[in-house]
C-alpha cells in the first residue's frame, strides 16, 4: 500500500501556514522533498517574514522594499536572506595573496605603483599607467589573464602618455580613458584603447567636452559613461568639482545633464559603481590637505538625472578618500582608503552596503589581511575580486584577491563560477545535503542545520 504524501492529504493553505513557523534550515529541507513543497518553501511571503524576523531594524520599511524590489522577482526575498546571512560568516569571503613573481614567469610584472587603472575584458584585467612618485608616471599596459594567472606586456600601437589618476571604462569591447595627469604639465581628456588590436588612440567626439581633470570617478550605465567631480585646473589653482558629464558611445556625443536633488559636494578621490541601473558614489574629500573627508553615499538615477543621499544605518564606515569600491549583486563593498577616525592613516578593512536595506556592515574576511592602503585597483572577475598595488607612505608592490565562497556566488548569479587559478580556502563554508545536490535548481538550496551554514595626501 502506497503511503500518500503530505501535500495530497493536507490542504495547501494549511501547509503554507505550518511552513511559516519553520526556521530557514527546516524550510529548505522541506523544500527538497517534493515539487509542491519546493514551490511552497520558495514563497515570497515566507522569506519576507524571515528577513523581517532576523533583521528587524533593517527591514522596518518592509512594504517599501517590497514595492522597490520584490514585485517582479519571485525569488527576491529568498536570495536576499541567503546572501545577507552568508555575509555574516567569516569564511564567505577569504583573502589570498597572489605571487607576483610566479604570475610574471616568462614576462614582466607591473612595478610598484598607485593611481593606475584596471579594466576587465574577456577574463583579463588590463592595467594602465599609474605612478611611483609625483613626477614618475607610467604609460605601460599589462594584461593579467585570470584563467592562467599570468601577466603579459604586449606592444601597444599609438603613443599613450605617461598618465595616472585617470579612469578607464569598458563599453562594447572598447576602453574609454578619461582625465589624468602626467605629473609635470599636461592634463588629459578622452582617449580610447582597443584591447584586441592593442591600439591606443584619441577618438573624435561631439557635444560639450568636459574639462580635463584628475581624481574623478566614472561609471557605466548601458552604453553611456558617466563622469563626476575631480580636480580641475583653473588658472594656476586646482579646484574640486561636482559636475556630471555623460559620453554616449553610440554617437560619441558628450552632454552635461541638468542634475537635480541632493547633489554631492565638490570632491575628488571618490568612487562610483553601477547597481540595478543606478550609480552609487562613495567617499572622497576636498579642500587643502583634505580639510574635508567624506564617508557618505549618494545615488544617481540616470533616468531622471536626480541625485539623492539615502539615510543609512549600521556600522561606521572608516573609509573616505581613494577607497576601493566594487559591487556584487545588490551589495556594494568598500576596502581600504583614508580613514575618517585616524587622520593621515589608511585602512585595510572591508565594509558592505546593502542597497536594499541601506545598511552598512563591517565584514569579517577569512585569512591574513593585506597591508593597509589606498589608491589600488579593484576588479571583479567571476568569483574573485583582484586588488593590485596601492599606496601607503609610498607605492605598494603587492597583488591580492578576495575569493567569494561558491554558495555566495551561486546565490547571486544562479550559476557556478568558472575555474579559477586562485586557490580556495580550505575552511568549509557551507554544505549541501545529498538530496539538495541532486536538484537542478538555479536558486541554491542551502543546508543550515543548526546552524551549519557552515595617509594619503596625493591629490594632484
Amino acid at each position: 500500500m502506497q503511503i500518500p504524501s503530505v501535500e495530497t492529504v493536507v490542504p495547501i493553505e494549511i501547509l503554507s501556514h505550518v511552513l511559516s513557523f519553520l526556521e530557514p534550515q527546516h524550510l529548505l529541507s522541506f523544500g527538497a522533498t517534493s515539487r509542491i513543497m519546493y514551490e511552497l518553501s520558495c514563497s515570497s511571503a515566507l522569506w519576507r517574514q524571515l528577513c523581517q524576523q532576523k533583521w528587524p531594524t533593517e527591514f522596518y520599511n518592509i512594504n517599501e522594499i517590497q514595492n522597490d524590489f520584490g514585485t517582479e522577482d519571485d525569488f527576491f526575498w529568498k536570495r536576499h536572506y541567503i546572501q545577507k546571512y552568508l555575509l555574516t560568516l567569516q569564511s564567505t569571503l577569504s583573502w589570498t595573496q597572489i605571487s607576483l613573481s610566479q604570475s610574471s614567469l616568462g614576462s614582466t610584472k607591473p612595478s610598484a605603483r598607485y593611481a593606475h587603472s584596471g579594466t576587465v575584458y574577456d577574463n583579463k584585467i588590463v592595467y594602465i599607467g599609474g605612478q611611483m612618485a609625483q613626477k614618475s608616471r607610467f604609460n605601460d599596459f599589462y594584461f593579467y589573464d585570470t584563467t592562467t594567472g599570468r601577466f603579459t606586456q604586449p606592444k601597444i600601437s599609438g603613443s599613450p602618455p605617461n598618465i595616472s589618476k585617470h579612469t578607464t571604462m569598458e563599453i562594447d569591447g572598447t576602453f574609454y580613458m578619461f582625465g589624468g595627469y602626467d605629473g609635470i604639465s599636461q592634463r588629459f581628456e578622452l582617449s580610447a584603447f582597443d584591447p584586441v588590436k592593442r591600439m591606443w588612440y584619441v577618438p573624435q567626439t561631439q557635444g560639450e567636452t568636459p574639462p580635463s581633470r584628475s581624481n574623478h570617478a566614472s561609471a557605466v550605465v548601458g552604453k553611456k559613461m558617466y563622469i563626476f567631480g575631480g580636480l580641475l585646473q583653473q588658472d594656476k589653482e586646482l579646484v574640486d568639482s561636482n559636475d556630471m558629464h555623460v559620453l554616449d558611445t553610440t554617437t560619441m556625443t558628450w552632454s552635461a545633464p541638468q542634475c537635480t536633488g541632493t547633489i554631492p559636494e565638490p570632491r575628488c578621490g571618490h568612487k562610483m559603481v553601477t547597481i540595478d541601473g543606478k550609480i552609487y558614489l562613495f567617499g572622497g574629500g576636498n579642500g587643502d590637505n583634505w580639510a574635508n573627508k567624506f564617508n557618505d553615499l549618494h545615488t544617481f538615477d540616470p533616468e531622471t538625472n536626480e541625485w539623492s543621499k539615502p539615510t543609512t544605518i549600521g556600522d561606521l564606515v572608516d573609509a573616505t578618500t581613494f577607497a576601493s569600491v566594487w559591487a556584487v549583486g545588490r551589495f556594494l563593498f568598500v576596502f581600504g582608503g583614508g580613514r575618517i577616525t585616524y587622520r593621515g592613516s589608511v585602512s585595510n578593512e572591508v565594509f558592505a552596503y546593502d542597497t536594499v536595506t541601506r545598511c552598512w556592515s563591517k565584514q569579517s574576511v577569512d585569512g591574513k589581511a593585506p597591508t593597509e592602503r589606498d589608491d589600488c585597483t579593484t576588479n571583479v572577475v567571476d568569483d574573485v575580486v583582484y586588488m593590485m598595488h596601492g599606496y601607503n607612505s609610498g607605492p605598494i608592490d603587492e597583488f591580492w584577491s578576495i575569493k567569494m565562497c561558491p554558495m555566495f556566488y551561486r546565490s547571486v548569479h544562479g550559476r557556478e563560477p568558472m575555474k579559477s587559478v586562485i586557490k580556495e580556502s580550505s575552511t568549509p563554508v557551507l554544505t549541501l545535503s545529498p538530496s539538495l545536490r541532486k536538484m537542478k535548481r538555479k536558486i541554491c538550496q542551502l543546508t543550515m542545520s543548526p546552524f551549519q551554514w557552515r595617509n594619503s595626501t596625493h591629490k594632484s
